[in-house]
């Protein structure tokens, strides 16, 4: 337990430090543990002496004992580098993630983090850039998502999965004799299925996890509902709205089907780099360093430098000073100055939290051998 409670808090270490890093444009390292190996040796030995005294007559015993115990771990650490790192940090996540909501993740928490905007409201696009020129705003997205996540805890709404076909990605039809069992077998695992085409004719069409918004009967034409409704743009007084990455349409297509219909959220979803530069703004950088041009500032509208906190207020938010913190969750020295979350910001550390599961799924995809460095830390 000593060693699972030791990786937690240096993940969250190293995740704080590169949050900060980025605040201040600096590049972000990451070194993964990968094993642990340790060897566990008891060794014990004992004395006793015994005989018959000369002076007085008796037996004489004398003895000690003693019992040692050492646990020698050999950690063996693996940088994350080139391409591998790349493919995690810079690829968008999936609309399929937002499934972990069922798990249990806060809804609000984890749009403002993953989306960079749903239907084209924007959720401060600009703060995903290390150096913004121009402040950004989130205030009409978060009032939005606030609404759903509010319609999620009264069980007026739930996210459900589903599966559809897409004709747009299918073959040309070919002859159903040809078929065999190992090409249904082979398709089913690569998420295809064969559909009839006209008569002795299939076609193969990609099948595809999709998710639903599906809005209770009681709630269909709520005030709130209609409100979200509004904020989305989507089409007022539906049981059900389809779940889609912006990534997903095709680009050529001149209108999308969310604003010709308003049938379809469709959302902007962030890469790791991008969550992680816009929690960045959460930082809370010492003055001296905005006035010394150490870490970048955006001139707000009265000409003072914005403060980019205001668009994570609420959800993320880290501290700094001059002295080592007490009762801190996480804290990590950088440039001078000690950054850190406190035991009791809930909701931070649970950002934190959502942002480590969706690295290691990230990591999960991608990870490949590497280097290791292998060091014995002795007793």
């Amino acid at each position: 337990m000593k060693y699972n409670e030791s990786v937690r808090v240096t993940n969250d270490e190293q995740l704080l430090m590169n949050i900060v890093r980025l605040r201040y444009a600096d590049s972000p390292v990451f070194i993964d543990l990968p094993s642990i190996t340790s060897q566990f040796e008891i060794s014990g030995n004992a004395h006793f002496l015994g005989g018959f005294g000369n002076q007085y007559p008796g037996n004489a015993n004398l003895g000690f004992g003693e019992l040692g115990a050492r646990d020698s771990p050999t950690l063996s650490y693996r940088p994350r580098e080139g391409k591998e790192v790349a493919k995690a940090l810079l690829t968008p996540l999936s609309a399929e993630l937002f499934s972990v909501v069922n798990a249990g993740a806060n809804l609000e928490q984890m749009m403002l983090l993953t989306l960079n905007d749903v239907n084209d409201v924007g959720n401060a696009p600009q703060a995903t850039a290390m150096t913004p020129k121009a402040p950004d705003y989130n205030a009409e997205f978060l009032r939005g998502v606030r609404l759903m996540a509010s319609l999620r805890e009264r069980s007026a709404t739930e996210i459900q999965v589903g599966y559809e076909e897409d004709a747009d990605a299918s073959s040309d039809p070919i002859a159903e004799k040809g078929l065999g069992g190992d090409d249904l077998l082979n398709a089913a695992k690569e998420g295809y299925v064969f559909r009839q085409r006209g008569e002795g004719r299939m076609a193969l069409l990609k099948r595809e996890k999709s998710l639903v918004l599906r809005v209770h009967r009681p709630y269909v034409d709520s005030p709130d509902m209609h409100e979200l409704c509004r904020i989305f743009h989507l089409r007022p007084g539906l049981s059900r709205y389809r779940l889609k990455s912006e990534f997903s349409q095709n680009a050529l297509d001149e209108t999308p089907d969310a604003i010709e219909t308003g049938e379809t959220i469709y959302l902007n979803l962030r890469s790791i780099l991008q969550m992680m530069v816009f929690l960045s703004k959460g930082v809370c950088v010492p003055e001296e360093h905005v006035a010394e041009n150490v870490a970048p500032s955006t001139p707000g509208p009265d000409g003072r430098p914005y403060n980019w906190t205001q668009i994570t207020a609420g959800n993320f938010f880290v501290r700094s000073q001059k002295h080592r913190p007490r009762d801190a969750e996480m804290a990590v020295f950088y440039r001078g100055y000690w950054f850190y979350i406190p035991s009791n910001d809930v909701n931070s550390r649970a950002i934190m939290a959502i942002l480590e599961i969706l690295v290691s799924i990230e990591e999960s995809e991608t990870h490949t051998g590497g280097p290791l460095l292998t060091i014995p830390v002795g007793d």
